[in-house]
């Protein structure tokens, strides 16, 4: 580890890569604690802040929405308008199916126009969040048309800086920007998380005993917590290969074959599936709390919880239904199968065209299988965890679940990054002298 960085910062271009990326984080964290003016950012409680949908908002803005900051939007505006884009290029709009098969040119199109959704959907975002917290608390010094647009215009600029700032990390710093800032947003939370769990498991008035034991508590959080890291990190980095051949040379008396693989990572949804199941179950809820509360907004409140048992079984299936569903989007086995037979390549044991697609259908269904269940196993944990372990709900995000999946896969694509930019600058290939 010490080589490592040692290595890092022995590199000019990596060194300046490095210090950009930290100096673009630094100016987000430092507008995620600015709150906006005429917002009185004392009315909104924290529950209010942490609950449905948007919990999942203020969780990946690391509490940037319950200060009601600059920043409060983050990027989730730019996040929903890149997945509705992806989604609406699956030949659902002929055009962006167009742009899909024009390579570089048609990404600078598809990019253009998500800029433009970002900025309607921050607008509506914004709009909606400070029209429903201003009626359940008030939050506007002084509730004018003028007050409003302001505070909403504010929102707007701050999530579409957000979006800048998370292209320029890209394209001249470390790692995916738009990762990294959601990065920064959760680890941010960390540190007061662990300082709650300690104060809540260890007491120093109520004699030694009882202090010690809650020491103990805490060290058993920590190796825990440390333990689904690791149980992250393990599932973040499994693949299944797929060997794949490919012919050398085109006379058959002296034909070779090229042996190579297809990783298919077993997550290869990553977390999306926990963000769009939990948002799914979470924004009915979240309208149905700004309505008067009647015998059909508490049932459907009670049905759609996932820390009730029906609602805790449909959140669980959602997520298994999402990972087959992303799996299958991410990985487009007919596309590869034609890739596959138009370059020369083959899977051993399996004939091209149907056969390969199939096959290949098969193997990313039984891996997909693998990677649900270890989405829900890390999902479940921080829901399961306060109700046997009563002392922790307070940190019932910070041990498992979205989070830890998010943080985990950027640190390491983030490493994986920087390693290769390494590897890169020491490579100086052959002279001859």
């Amino acid at each position: 580890m010490l080589n490592f960085f040692k290595n890092v910062f022995k590199k000019g271009e990596l060194r300046r890569r490095i210090i950009f990326t930290l100096g673009m984080l630094f100016v987000f964290r430092l507008g995620a604690a600015i709150t906006i003016p005429s917002i009185n950012a004392d009315a909104i409680t924290a529950s209010a802040a942490n609950s449905g949908i948007l919990g999942i908002m203020n969780m990946l803005g690391g509490g940037m929405l319950e200060k009601f900051s600059i920043f409060s939007l983050g990027i989730s505006p730019y996040i929903t308008s890149s997945i509705i884009i992806e989604l609406l290029s699956m030949d659902v709009i002929p055009v962006l199916a167009q742009w899909q098969k024009e390579g570089n040119t048609g990404k600078k199109k598809k990019d253009r126009v998500t800029r433009y959704v970002t900025l309607v959907l921050a607008a509506i975002q914004g709009g909606s969040l400070t029209y429903a917290f201003d009626n359940m608390y008030g939050i506007l010094g002084s509730s004018s048309l003028w007050n409003y647009a302001y505070v909403v215009l504010v929102m707007i600029a701050g999530s579409m800086l957000a979006m800048w700032m998370g292209d320029q990390i890209t394209q001249k710093g470390v790692g995916n920007g738009t990762s990294l800032l959601i990065f920064t947003g959760i680890v941010a939370s960390l540190p007061t998380n662990f300082i709650t769990t300690f104060n809540n498991l260890v007491s120093f008035d109520k004699g030694t005993q009882t202090m010690i034991l809650g020491i103990l508590w805490y060290a058993l959080f920590v190796i825990v917590y440390l333990a689904i890291v690791i149980f992250v990190v393990f599932n973040e980095g499994a693949v299944r290969k797929i060997p794949i051949m490919y012919a050398t040379n085109s006379n058959p008396t002296m034909r070779t074959k090229d042996t190579t693989h297809m990783p298919i990572k077993i997550n290869s949804s990553g977390v999306l599936p926990v963000i769009f199941a939990a948002s799914v179950l979470a924004a009915p809820r979240t309208i149905i709390s700004f309505m008067d509360s009647n015998n059909i907004t508490r049932t459907i409140d009670t049905i759609l919880n996932y820390q009730e048992p029906f609602g805790f079984c449909l959140y669980l299936l959602m997520i298994v239904l999402f990972a087959f569903f992303y799996s299958n989007l991410q990985i487009d086995a007919h596309k590869i199968s034609n890739d596959l037979k138009k370059n020369g390549g083959s899977i051993p044991g399996v004939r091209t065209g149907l056969d390969t697609e199939k096959f290949i259908s098969t193997v990313l269904n039984r891996v997909t299988v693998v990677g649900s269940i270890f989405l829900v196993i890390v999902a479940a944990i921080p829901i399961i965890t306060p109700v046997i372990w009563s002392q922790t709900s307070n940190a019932a995000l910070t041990l498992g679940g979205t989070g830890l999946i998010i943080i985990t896969g950027v640190a390491l694509e983030t490493t994986r990054q920087i390693k290769t930019l390494i590897t890169r600058k020491e490579y100086h290939g052959y002279i001859r002298k």
